[in-house]
């Protein structure tokens, strides 16, 4: 299928592995200019490279911490500035602190809420105008299976996505008539260097080993696997495309069919 996607750019936060990387190079393979960010400056930089020599197209990438309202704001002029104009927005951010209620720290909530809510709202915000003004955009945020069927385990999270997915219903129904969809993706486990650093930190916290946690997870679906990731940049790069422009304003699951709901 053609996506009819030249011509078009994007901006993909998180984007130095995982998730986020395999979208920026899955909307590279059908021609759009893209910008990609993360906190680490040196793996930004490594990120780039290869997403390069992989798709034989070059691109840009700027390093900016996303819980810092002023490296946004530079992020924003920066990546405006590089590509001419921000067409679409993958927002991808990092994991909150992963607790239950009665050991979660006002500091975890708080880190939650700037690692999550606040760049949506922020980079958002930002990008409306022009949007609006060309009668067109994608705004895509990655969110979490937790968002949808919460965890008591990982309290802020569960929270914060449920929070996501709120705010995004919101700018779709408001927006829609300017051309602009919003839409969250809500994965499952996917075979990530994020999952299987967070395998490390609960074996350690459980006095277990990484191989069960693993295991746990990858069980955690019907299917028995973790997805892949190249699976989910696949949709991402659907959903930015005009084919699908009457998607809008809802929540789609890439789980492996875990959760219950439907």
């Amino acid at each position: 299928m053609k996506l009819e996607l030249e011509g078009k750019s994007a901006l993909v936060t998180a984007a130095s592995c995982g998730l986020g990387y395999h979208s920026a190079e899955a909307l590279l393979r059908e021609g759009v200019q893209v910008a990609i960010c993360s906190r680490d400056a040196e793996r930004i930089e490594k990120a780039a490279t290869r997403l390069s020599q992989a798709v034989g197209t070059s691109l840009f990438g700027f390093t900016a911490d996303l819980t810092n309202e002023s490296d946004i704001k530079n992020l924003i002029i920066q990546a405006k500035r590089a590509l001419g104009k921000i067409d679409i927005l993958v927002l991808s951010t990092g994991h909150p602190p992963t607790y239950p209620f009665s050991k979660a720290r006002e500091s975890d909530w708080a880190l939650g809420i700037d690692l999550i809510l606040n760049p949506a709202i922020m980079i958002t915000k930002a990008l409306l105008p022009e949007m609006r003004e060309r009668k067109w955009g994608r705004l895509i945020y990655i969110g979490s299976i937790f968002g949808l069927e919460a965890e008591a385990s990982s309290v802020i999270q569960s929270t914060l996505r449920a929070g996501l997915n709120a705010f995004a219903k919101c700018i779709a129904t408001e927006f829609a008539v300017d051309g602009i969809t919003s839409n969250v993706i809500c994965p499952g486990y996917f075979d990530t260097p994020l999952v299987r650093e967070l395998a490390a930190k609960y074996a350690d916290e459980s006095k277990t080993s990484i191989d069960s946690i693993l295991d746990s997870w990858r069980n955690f679906a019907p299917c028995n696997k973790f997805g892949k990731p190249e699976d989910l940049a696949s949709l991402i790069a659907f959903l930015s495309s005009p084919k699908a422009e009457f998607i809008n304003g809802t929540t789609i699951v890439a789980d492996g069919g875990a959760i219950k709901q439907y």
